[in-house]
């Protein structure tokens, strides 16, 4: 377990675009709610929207709640948007990295099998780096909401403080959600890319694109068909229509000058199906062609030092 813990460590270290990327997203959110408070960005999305200020001193309790949920769930979505590129990028370079700056040479004289090395990469892209996507989440929203709650006590409302840790807590649960269905409907995808990344001598992305490209255009002129396309197509969407259903509960969120937007909060037992997901057949196939491509690029690691 130590053992596991350190490769995953290493890894880290030597990709730190893993966590940085995120980061940097988490401190431009932070910038944006700084630039609210002075004024300079304006919220509201409903005319020409106001400042953290004026939308304080008009704000009910509810309306603050609803505007904690608008707030932290795009930070969210964002980092979960970011976070598969920055995982899709660290499964290509994570084999094909070692072999070309010929540490792998190295790494092979430790005491540590191909299979608890591959192993650790993967754990490092589906468990160590969507982990520190939520740290990185917590971070900013934190901030975020500080910054904001600041300046509507100002403005006469302290309801945000108040408000603020159960919205906080709703959207960390389903960003960690949204990350586990990732990591599960993802594990054929990640399975191929760590195969290409052990065997690839250059054009790394290339060789990830070209094969499944050519398959669909040769099927569809071959046979006339599209099947491979349809299941690559049903694999890209993430698995999301089978981890979610409901519509929930509308909320009306007063902006200004008797306007009002609708804005969809339904509770988190009304949307979340990890028992559907969990029972599907695509899940599981899935996962035992990525087992299979796993144990490929294991194998090609064990043989194919030369970059």
């Amino acid at each position: 377990m130590n053992a596991m813990i350190t490769l995953i460590r290493r890894e880290l270290i030597e990709h730190r675009a893993s966590w940085a990327v995120t980061t940097v997203f988490g401190v431009l959110f932070v910038v944006a709610a700084l630039l609210a408070v002075v004024g300079l960005a304006r919220v509201g999305g409903i005319g020409d929207g106001m400042t953290v200020f004026e939308y304080g001193q008009d704000a009910e309790t509810v309306e603050i709640s609803a505007a904690l949920m608008v707030l932290f769930t795009p930070i969210a979505s964002v980092m979960v948007v970011v976070t598969s590129f920055v995982v899709f990028f660290y499964f290509l370079d994570a084999l094909y990295a070692e072999r070309k700056d010929r540490s792998i040479l190295f790494w092979k004289s430790l005491p540590v099998s191909d299979l608890r090395t591959v192993v650790s990469k993967y754990l490092t892209g589906v468990a160590a780096i969507p982990l520190l996507t939520i740290v990185v989440f917590l971070v900013t929203a934190v901030l975020v909401w500080l910054i904001g709650s600041t300046t509507l006590l100002w403005a006469g409302s302290g309801a945000a403080f108040i408000s603020g840790p159960a919205a906080l807590a709703q959207v960390t649960v389903m960003l960690a959600y949204l990350l586990l269905v990732q990591a599960l409907w993802f594990v054929p995808l990640h399975g191929w890319l760590l195969l290409v990344s052990a065997f690839a001598k250059r054009a790394v992305l290339g060789w990830a694109l070209l094969p499944p490209i050519l398959v669909v255009v040769a099927e569809r002129t071959l046979l006339g068909s599209t099947h491979f396309a349809k299941w690559l197509g049903h694999r890209f969407s993430g698995g999301f229509e089978l981890a979610f259903q409901g519509d929930g509960h509308g909320m009306m969120i007063n902006i200004e000058g008797g306007e009002a937007a609708e804005i969809m909060f339904p509770a988190l037992g009304e949307i979340l199906t990890p028992g559907r997901l969990l029972a599907a057949p695509s899940l599981w196939v899935g996962i035992v062609i990525g087992v299979a491509l796993l144990a490929g690029a294991v194998w090609l690691r064990r043989w194919r030092d030369e970059s």
